[in-house]
């Protein structure tokens, strides 16, 4: 199957077929291109690749080294750049890898952009082997730590505790905190690249509070590209994207910025849409992927919007998701209050990602008829193909938790009927 370039850029398992498509991107280029990489192993094969493609085209490559996603968008625009790449594939496992592309703006590429780029990948180049237009981006992490720290304010006597998933928050998120003055200790800031997102960071939430130090205010959890966040407060409670865009809308609030709405996703959960609605926020819902949550961002005025999965973004500082940057702006608005005072119940949301040798089974008609039935019967239900592994997603949402398991149970029996 031909790999295709979607909302996130490209991704795949790392092999000949990716490292053609990093070249051919890069012979999609024009101007100047701002290059960063996550910390995987395979990250600097799939920048030369790269880097011969857009020298090929005749572009040049600014290359800024480890550099978490939203630090090359800050930075394309910064620099005048023409795009953005990042080589990484964000959350997934060690022998993944991608590309994705921002526009000068420093935001994902148009819907036509993102046409050019996937039937770039098609095309079958003649490599020119043309001399590297390459130059190292000089201060390139200075400028970005600086910008963060723009965005905070002093955090002495916090005790922050950082899980840098051993991706690129490793080499930035620990001296953000540094240099706003809250004591720090950070774990998984290997830069190795073999074991990122291995056990650790936004995607292990659940064990979160056994792996951080004790003693600590916050403690603060990014995937391999640092794009999400997950947090800790010091009570043990995990805070999601959605409870950590609730705690900085109120928050945001009380010092006297108002705040009309606010946008989630079809995956937010339904107690998050009242305890907004209640503070006098209207909650939009957008389609599952940070670049739909912009699109109605930009539709409605919102100023905050993401995902439960800790994409957050704050379009006062920055067009696109930045783990890093979010969890600057909740220390700053939490430091010497509890999260806990702002804790509201939610109702049980069974999720579950089943690996199956066909997406196309969640949209076969027998599990679209079990999911309408249970949706007749109150439960709220989402079965998507996921967009960058083989599995497809499920979520069940109810008041009624044995009701949400019981349709849980139904759906998935339906996906892998339709799925033999």
């Amino acid at each position: 199957m031909d790999l295709k370039f979607g909302t996130d850029g490209v991704r795949d398992i790392y092999g000949a077929r990716l490292e053609e498509a990093a070249y051919n991107l890069g012979r999609a280029m024009r101007g100047d291109v701002v290059l960063g990489r996550d910390t995987r192993t395979s990250g600097e094969a799939l920048s030369r690749a790269f880097i011969q493609g857009a020298s090929d085209a005749g572009a040049r490559v600014l290359q800024a080294g480890i550099m978490p996603t939203a630090g090359v968008a800050y930075l394309t625009q910064k620099a005048g750049a023409q795009f953005g790449v990042v080589i990484s594939a964000s959350h997934n496992p060690p022998e993944y890898n991608g590309l994705k592309v921002f526009s000068s703006e420093g935001a994902k590429v148009s819907d036509e952009e993102e046409s050019r780029l996937g039937a770039a990948l098609k095309v079958q180049n003649v490599r020119k082997n043309s001399p590297c237009r390459v130059i190292e981006y000089e201060g390139a992490r200075e400028e970005y730590i600086d910008f963060l720290c723009s965005a905070g304010e002093n955090l002495s006597g916090c005790n922050i505790a950082l899980d840098c998933s051993n991706g690129a928050a490793s080499v930035i998120a620990p001296e953000v905190f540094c240099r706003l003055g809250a004591n720090v200790e950070a774990i998984s800031v290997g830069t190795s690249g073999a074991d990122i997102n291995e056990g650790c960071g936004a995607l292990h939430a659940d064990t979160l509070v056994r792996r951080v130090p004790s003693g600590f205010d916050l403690a603060l959890a990014f995937d391999g590209d640092s794009d999400r966040l997950i947090a800790a407060d010091r009570e043990g409670n995990i805070l999601d994207g959605d409870r950590i865009m609730y705690i900085i809308a109120a928050l945001t609030m009380q010092k006297g910025v108002k705040t009309d709405c606010v946008v989630g996703t079809v995956l937010s959960n339904g107690g998050t849409q009242e305890a907004f609605e209640k503070m006098g926020i209207e909650f939009l819902r957008a389609d599952v992927g940070d670049k739909y949550v912009k699109m109605l961002m930009d539709a409605s005025g919102a100023k905050i919007g993401g995902e439960q999965s800790g994409h957050i973004i704050l379009s006062d500082y920055a067009q696109t998701g930045d783990g890093i940057l979010t969890a600057v702006v909740l220390a700053t608005l939490l430091k010497g209050k509890r999260a806990a005072d702002y804790d509201y119940p939610v109702y049980p949301q069974p999720e579950v990602s089943l690996k199956v040798r066909d997406k196309g089974s969640a949209r076969a008609e027998a599990v679209q008829a079990v999911a309408e039935e249970w949706r007749k019967r109150g439960v709220r239900v989402l079965v998507r193909p996921s967009g960058t592994e083989p599995k497809v997603r499920v979520m069940t949402e109810c008041a009624d938790a044995e009701k949400a398991e019981r349709a849980m149970e139904e759906i998935i029996r339906a996906l892998k009927s339709a799925d033999m």
